[in-house]
């Protein structure tokens, strides 16, 4: 995963961590930050849809097998 992917998400939390380290009671974005943290999200759920649904599945057969 590139950098700018997670950069303004990184962004992100540290802001929320400042706010709370502070004691703020509110915090704002304006729309353009949170259009990039929105884009930066897609792009990491799209990822990590696309590895799951790249993995192989295993299937378990239980039949008991010939166990007498």
């Amino acid at each position: 995963m590139k950098t700018d992917d997670t950069l303004h998400i990184k962004n992100f939390i540290e802001a929320i961590n400042r706010a709370d380290n502070t004691r703020q009671k509110a915090i704002s974005f304006d729309i353009e930050q949170a259009k990039r943290i929105r884009n930066a999200l897609s792009v990491l759920l799209l990822r990590l849809v696309d590895k799951e649904a790249s993995q192989p599945t295993t299937a378990i057969q239980m039949d008991g097998g010939d166990f007498k």
